[in-house]
């Protein structure tokens, strides 16, 4: 029974135009961005790198996560917005298998997704950097690309989880893009401005522990490093899609 739900949100992910844009665009900013940071490599003169791991995938994470975001809400509130809900669970009654079934699918699709952009972006900025930068950068041995080429998939399938979570709960596709970009990109920083306690709340917000764990930099003031962070994100992931199942299954279609 699964496995034919799983099917079924399968044909409406690759028969829906939108998918093939994002992913396209995912692909386009990402390896572009690649592209742009190898050719304007200076040479690395004195034995010093000028090409590094971080900035060459700069862009996955600054503008391609936004894109995932933005497809994986879609994934779930098209439906809505076309009437079309009332069919898919009057096919499928477990409501919570559907929903199940289209976060593993686009959870893996962005996962993969991301790791082959990933090393696509470090090979073309190789290619396209000065022959002494270039020498000196070798993704396949670098501890740091090492992590990228796992810390950013995984980042993205917790991103998918925490936005089809939104998504479930506000069921309204404009909303929640508005919301999860505007949150992505800085909403939690207003806290700072909350006197004495602004910085204490900061450090349990979500996407300031993502930041931290896809960047690899320990908050101050919290008793987990690096990988906590990211371990903390996906708790406010996982909760928040269960919160979005558990509203589902209690609503009318």
């Amino acid at each position: 029974m699964f496995l034919n739900t799983l099917a079924a949100e399968f044909t409406k992910l690759r028969t829906t135009a939108s998918f093939w844009w994002t992913t396209a665009l995912f692909i386009g900013l990402a390896l572009g961005w690649a592209a742009l940071t190898g050719s304007t490599t200076m040479e690395a003169d004195g034995g010093f790198p000028t090409l590094w791991a971080s900035s060459t995938v700069a862009a996955v994470y600054l503008i391609g996560f936004p894109v995932l975001m933005i497809q994986s809400i879609m994934l779930v509130t098209t439906e809505y917005r076309y009437q079309l809900q009332s069919a898919t669970f009057l096919a499928t009654p477990r409501r919570w298998t559907v929903a199940l079934a289209k976060l593993l699918l686009y959870a893996a699709f962005a996962a993969a997704l991301t790791f082959l952009v990933v090393v696509a972006a470090f090979f073309i900025a190789k290619t396209l950097a000065p022959p002494s930068a270039a020498a000196m950068f070798e993704p396949l041995q670098d501890p740091a690309a090492q992590e990228i080429m796992w810390v950013y998939p995984a980042a993205a399938a917790m991103i998918v989880m925490f936005s089809q979570g939104m998504a479930l709960l506000l069921r309204q596709t404009a909303g929640t893009v508005a919301l999860m970009l505007i949150w992505f990109m800085g909403l939690e920083q207003i806290f700072r401005l909350v006197p004495k306690v602004g910085h204490d709340i900061v450090r349990y917000l979500p996407f300031e522990n993502l930041n931290a764990f896809v960047n690899d930099f320990a908050l101050d003031g919290v008793a987990w490093d690096v990988k906590g962070s990211g371990a903390f994100f996906l708790a406010w992931a996982v909760v928040t899609w269960v919160a979005g199942v558990v509203v589902l299954q209690r609503r009318d279609a």
